[in-house]
């Protein structure tokens, strides 16, 4: 997010005398370029934490920068402790707490009612901060889904206090969308998303139009339009190349992994694991949220289960500081699949009990059902043994077509080490064309035992027990 987000309001009286290092940092905050993003608060992070008490005391503007690098490091509790130690409604304590992620919504209303009763307005409050989620971007406020039906009047009243008045309406439908997303109802939210990508596709709100452009791409996904959902990514790169790349160039590169990993793109994902993806053991950065997920994906997908259960417990005492109830809910997940396929099933079940528990309070059906054929398995494996009930056949409903319509999600690449003979290759295209073994013998004048010994090698070489099972793997190496 531009900090320009609060900074435009702030007085020049606010300057102090600070060193050339403090003079620098408050120039390029102040607005000297225009584009001074989060990515970039937090490239000068040594130079704000090498700031003096007095600097930070005299200039808020510097003391913001020093609160933002604080909430990127996940030191929740100290930035809010700076954040509350400012006076009540002073502008900056408003804008800081609308953006610190340990926020609750009674206390994001409470900075609303203080806009309000001062009459000042935060235009373009980033909250996804790059990220390709409103309700779950840099806050978590999934937890208000249910009140967007009941509130239109009040939430889009709010928001004109933190973004341009004109793009509210569009705004509460991109909140509704995506909370009818995660609720499952696809038709609702699609309609929802495609009206705000028009009002979104103007410079000032290349942000928010991300956010919608990703949606839209995840219910292609649901749609079984993968391709589609690729080229919606690139679309996202047309529109934000000239406004904004730098913010978001990096989340869009593991947007664009994750739709990979739909379709069996593996050189893709493995271009990003290998040159895009965070080190967790590096520089640790809660703007990373996003991709620290996607490259959890990349380990199940390598079948690095030890790496996913490593970085779920780095991560979950952060989100727990900062309530965001929809990635422990997605964390969970990657671990019940992870425990399950490294055969420690009790472990698996116990963090999908906990995975279920926030699902179904706070109705996140689509964060289960998106990971699909793997995590149906610990699903029904799950049912088979716990029981089934209503809501856990909903979801296996949701997730069984998911898996039926993109098999080789989190699918590691079949690597194939044997060669084919000409008349092998020829049989798996009979095969793919529903003949069957009498009409192959006829193609090639030999008998049914002689094409029952070619389908035995063939199963052989493609680890299949079953012709359904030889085409398919014939298709995803190419041989076919």
């Amino acid at each position: 997010m531009p900090i320009r987000t609060f900074v435009l309001i702030i007085s020049d009286a606010w300057k102090a005398d600070c060193n050339m290092k403090a003079e620098e940092l408050y120039k390029k905050m102040l607005g000297v370029s225009i584009n001074y993003f989060l990515v970039d608060i937090r490239k000068d992070r040594d130079d704000f934490y090498s700031l003096t008490q007095n600097e930070l005391n005299e200039n808020k503007l510097l003391l913001s920068g020093f609160v933002l690098n604080l909430i990127m490091d996940g030191e929740l509790e100290k930035a809010t402790e700076i954040i509350n130690s400012l006076p009540e409604n002073d502008v900056m304590r408003i804008g800081l707490t609308i953006v610190n992620p340990a926020i609750t919504w009674r206390e994001f209303i409470s900075a609303i009612e203080s806009l309000k009763k001062t009459n000042r307005h935060l235009k373009s409050v980033i909250l996804t901060a790059g990220r390709p989620n409103l309700l779950n971007g840099f806050n978590d406020f999934t937890r208000i889904g249910p009140l967007l039906e009941t509130h239109k009047k009040l939430f889009i009243e709010d928001f004109k206090y933190i973004y341009e008045e004109k793009i509210c309406p569009a705004l509460y439908d991109l909140c509704l969308a995506e909370y009818y997303y995660q609720q499952n109802r696809i038709f609702d939210a699609e309609i929802l998303v495609s009206r705000t990508i028009k009002e979104f596709d103007v410079d000032s709100e290349r942000r928010l139009l991300f956010a919608a452009l990703y949606l839209q791409s995840k219910i292609l996904i649901v749609h079984g339009r993968t391709v589609n959902a690729e080229s919606y990514i690139k679309e996202i790169r047309r529109y934000v190349k000239k406004n904004g790349e730098a913010e978001f160039s990096y989340n869009i590169d593991s947007a664009e992994a994750l739709c990979a990993m739909y379709e069996g793109n593996y050189q893709l994902i493995s271009a990003w694991f290998q040159k895009k993806s965070p080190d967790e053991y590096a520089d640790f950065n809660m703007l990373d949220l996003y991709r620290y997920m996607i490259k959890m994906r990349c380990y199940i997908f390598m079948k690095d289960y030890m790496a996913v259960i490593a970085l779920a417990e780095k991560l979950r005492p952060l989100l727990i500081a900062g309530r965001r109830h929809m990635d422990i809910c997605e964390i969970e997940l990657l671990l019940a699949m992870s425990f399950y396929y490294a055969q420690k099933k009790e472990m698996a079940f116990q963090a999908l009990d906990r995975a279920l528990k926030i699902a179904k309070r706070r109705r996140y059906y689509r964060l289960i059902a998106d990971e699909g054929e793997m995590m149906l398995h610990v699903l029904i494996s799950y049912a088979n043994e716990k029981g089934q009930t209503p809501f856990l056949m909903q979801i296996i409903e949701m997730t069984r077509d998911m898996a039926i319509s993109h098999p080789l999600y989190l699918k590691a690449q079949y690597k194939n080490t044997h060669t084919f003979t000409q008349m092998e290759i020829a049989i798996l295209k009979l095969l793919e064309q529903g003949k069957s073994k009498e009409e192959i013998g006829e193609y090639f004048f030999i008998s049914i035992n002689t094409v029952k010994y070619h389908m035995k090698k063939i199963y052989a070489k493609l680890g299949a027990s079953s012709t359904h099972q030889a085409v398919w793997q014939a298709k995803r190496i190419g041989i076919i």
